[in-house]
């Protein structure tokens, strides 16, 4: 008995050995040896959009410096020498600088509406007469700059709070957290407060660059969150305007928007669009109070619900989360596979500006995993411009005795690697890329262009640089590598493609394949 319990020991530990050879070899043939990218041009999936950012807090102050201040801003973002954004996410203002003393008065965004035409009848809200639209000029004027550029197809109108007379509290906060702030007699008021101020931007401005620029309207944004004095304080004051909706008020506000909504496009020959409902958490393993499904759930009980064809959300809580991704894609594509998804804002809310590549990565991975597990059509960064001290922004802008100049991260080159090189009306499509380990650190997205071309997107978070394979684009003859790592920033070269590429460590490269 001894003799065959020595016997099958031996025999266990001979296939653990062998078992360890083998995952070894695969291990040393990951790392060291050629992996192999297949590609297949005819399975497609979503429809990419574009990529975007938000003019909210610095443009208030941007606008009103000199013409090259302003224009290296907008080029830098907007420009075919800077990110070439496609979409400009304007911030329509509740009149918190006029109602709310913020510590930073430009988080109480200007409105357009002239307060003092209020008597108590909120029917004035949807005359434009009762408009100053020489207010938020300074946005506007550097709106028109990006206009201007000629790569902006789509405009997407955001509002973080109803206007102050229109709320319970005369705030463009809540004083108590969860307060649905919005008073229910407004619903209209509100709506139409929306439609006046975005027909006369588009009336006037936007029409004047490009009639066929898409126009959404979303006047709610991350309604799950507190927004009351002790839920975004200092000092225990709210530090910016916002305001809660739970979902059975939401989604009644909504219905009334879409209605106010049907009946303007109808009445002044216009085609804007609802955008809802800037979900502030996707995750719905929180509390009973930011479940995403609870919020969808009151929106089914309306016919509004029948005409979206898109839901935005924000990627605060998930950032590089593969689980939490996992299972809202599951969720939307069983309940709503008729609904596609559009990420509208994020930001790493960390202190302080990490200008490593390991910031930039961080940031590749959340639009990859975004793009290529949740399957979003588009990806806008929280705010364009900032001042610097957090990590918010695409571009820093320093004031120093009167002399500007605008800062970037890895972070504003690895955006590029993506906003540069897939345009509106790009088709990803399937990219199977073999790591039997998963040790490679490779992540990667292919994409079908309207020119014919094909991108493909590698993230390379290893040590190691890879030599990759790329099968099923054996037609395509020349490529055009585009890199950035610690050392270099787009660095561009193109050569003929003989079916391989190279990346390197710690790297984001995108290859843009041509016949």
């Amino acid at each position: 008995m001894k003799g065959r319990m020595i016997k099958v020991a031996a025999a266990l530990l001979t296939c653990v050995v062998l078992t360890c050879c083998v995952l070894g070899i695969f291990a040393v043939s990951a790392l060291l040896g050629k992996t192999t990218l297949r590609i297949d041009t005819n399975e497609k999936l979503q429809t990419m959009q574009g990529f975007g950012a938000s003019s909210a807090w610095v443009y208030q102050d941007l606008g009103l410096e000199d013409l090259a201040t302003k224009n290296t801003a907008i080029q830098m973002l907007y420009g075919n020498d800077g990110l070439q954004l496609n979409t400009f996410r304007y911030n329509v203002g509740a009149g918190g600088v006029e109602s709310d003393n913020y510590k930073d008065p430009l988080r109480g965004a200007q409105s357009f509406f002239i307060a003092e035409r209020f008597t108590g009848d909120y029917s004035v809200f949807a005359d434009a007469d009762n408009y100053d639209f020489t207010r938020d000029g300074a946005v506007l004027d550097l709106f028109k700059r990006a206009l201007a550029t000629g790569n902006i197809d789509k405009v997407i109108f955001f509002a973080n709070s109803p206007h102050y007379l229109m709320t319970k509290n005369g705030k463009t906060h809540g004083d108590v957290p969860y307060d649905n702030n919005l008073k229910e007699e407004c619903y209209v008021a509100f709506s139409q407060y929306m439609l006046v101020i975005v027909n006369y931007i588009y009336q006037n401005i936007i029409s004047q660059y490009d009639k066929d620029i898409q126009i959404y309207i979303s006047p709610v944004n991350e309604p799950q969150w507190k927004w009351g004095d002790d839920a975004t304080q200092e000092d225990g004051e709210a530090t910016q305007e916002g305001c809660h909706y739970d979902p059975k008020p939401l989604a009644k506000f909504y219905d009334t928007f879409y209605s106010q909504l049907d009946v303007f496009n109808d009445e002044n020959s216009t085609d804007f669009n609802m955008d809802i409902f800037e979900s502030g958490n996707y995750k719905m393993l929180n509390s009973t109070r930011t479940k995403f499904n609870e919020y969808m759930r009151e929106f089914e009980k309306y016919d509004f619900f029948d005409e979206i064809t898109h839901i935005s959300l924000h990627s605060y809580g998930a950032d590089k989360s593969i689980f939490y991704r996992e299972i809202f894609a599951d969720y939307m594509s069983k309940n709503f596979p008729h609904i596609s998804i559009s990420m509208s804002e994020y930001c790493t809310m960390e202190w302080n500006v990490d200008e490593s590549i390991d910031m930039g990565l961080w940031c590749g991975k959340v639009m990859m995993r975004d793009i290529a597990i949740l399957g979003v059509t588009d990806w806008s960064y929280w705010l364009s411009v900032a001042k610097g001290g957090y990590e918010d922004a695409l571009v820093y802008w320093k004031k120093d005795n009167g002399y500007n100049s605008f800062e970037v991260t890895k972070r504003y080159y690895v955006f590029g690697q993506f906003s540069k090189y897939i345009s509106n009306g790009s088709v990803r499509v399937s990219a199977d890329y073999s790591d039997f380990l998963g040790v490679n650190g490779i992540e990667t997205a292919a994409f079908k262009n309207p020119d014919g071309s094909v991108t493909v997107i590698v993230l390379n978070d290893s040590e190691k640089s890879h030599t990759i394979a790329l099968k099923g684009v054996d037609k395509y003859k020349n490529v055009k590598e585009i890199m950035t790592d610690s050392d270099v920033n787009w660095q561009t070269r193109e050569y003929a493609f003989d079916g391989n590429v190279k990346v390197a460590a710690k790297s984001m490269t995108t290859f843009v394949l041509t016949k």
